[in-house]
């Protein structure tokens, strides 16, 4: 074993580096790495910082921050016959320079067991929500990623299509404090305080070009939008296919927006309707989620049935109301 040396991987690094960095991964998560490792997403910045043996990756931690300084550190891993040796610890400490040099203001990640949670406090990260045994932690590095200056009212806020360089974005809305909310993606399985970041290569998977190889094509009635703000993005909402076969008419519609911006719910619902090619849209809200229940009743969604203990995280079950519309 030769001394181990952290370098940081981007898309400028030697191709042999780069192509240690995308062998370790699988499926979207492997397209998704290669073709950011080719040219980043819109103007994110990202790479991995990684410890090499020689020319082979032992240990990894992936970065990702926004133009507007939201960031994402995952993948964090190290080689089973490497532990023990401190590189996790090295590869942690460079990756916080990292996003310290590349202007983050705030950044996310997910953990599950205990003992890598206490690793992640140390460098100040807070936990900042849990669906079932996942939790989402956020390290805020400056007051202006504090979420009262992220989600401050009265910024301008406007509605456009999701982009490819949007998801450290959406993961601080996920993060946010959202109260008693239950549902935040129903198709993508985000609940409570749940956290954002594979399921963002999902929504790539169904929508943009050259990111997945074998899916180079929009779906059918596949919307994605988020609502802008000046700080992050304020709103997200989806109408997803179904990819059951014979189902390919209908889909499920998601709207999930800060409260400081409820007022765009109705406007974005609209926009994600708005000549699609679907016959039918179904929703599912959670019994206590008024708010909710009244924006989907008014735009002419017609309430089925309750789903009684449709949901059960961990310990706690939650009841739903599904809701259909037609839409030709």
């Amino acid at each position: 074993m030769s001394e181990i040396v952290i370098r940081n991987v981007t898309h400028k690094s030697p191709q042999s580096e780069i192509k240690q960095v995308c062998d370790i991964q699988e499926g979207l998560y492997y397209e998704a790495v290669s073709s950011r490792l080719k040219k980043p997403w819109d103007n994110e910045i990202f790479g991995y910082v990684a410890a090499f043996d020689g020319d082979k990756v032992v240990g990894t931690t992936s970065y990702t921050v926004t133009p507007r300084g939201q960031g994402i550190l995952s993948d964090v891993t190290t080689n089973e016959n490497y532990r023990g040796q401190g590189i996790a610890k090295r590869v942690l400490a460079e990756t916080m320079e990292t996003f310290k040099r590349e202007g983050a203001r705030a950044v996310y990640l997910a953990a599950w067991d205990e003992w890598i949670r206490n690793i992640y406090r140390k460098y100040g990260f807070v936990n900042v929500g849990n669906m079932g045994g996942r939790g989402s932690f956020k390290l805020t590095i400056n007051e202006s990623g504090e979420d009262k200056v992220l989600f401050r009212p009265d910024q301008k806020a406007t509605l456009r299509p999701m982009g490819i360089g949007d998801q450290a974005d959406i993961a601080s809305l996920f993060c946010a404090d959202h109260g008693s909310l239950v549902v935040k993606n129903y198709e993508l399985g985000c609940y409570l305080g749940s956290y954002f970041e594979g399921e963002f290569y999902v929504l790539q998977n169904q929508v943009v070009k050259g990111v997945i190889s074998e899916e180079d094509r929009p779906k059918k009635g596949y919307r994605s939008v988020v609502l802008d703000g000046e700080e992050t993005i304020l709103g997200f909402g989806t109408i997803i296919p179904s990819s059951r076969r014979h189902e390919n008419h209908l889909g499920i519609v998601d709207i999930f927006i800060h409260e400081n911006y409820k007022e765009h719910s109705k406007a974005m619902l609209e926009k994600l309707e708005e000549n699609n090619e679907l016959e039918i849209a179904y929703a599912y809200v959670e019994e206590n989620e008024k708010e909710k229940i009244e924006l989907f009743e008014s735009a002419g969604y017609k309430k089925l049935t309750m789903l009684e203990k449709h949901l059960i995280i961990a310990d706690e079950s939650f009841n739903l109301l599904l809701f259909k519309k037609n839409l030709k």
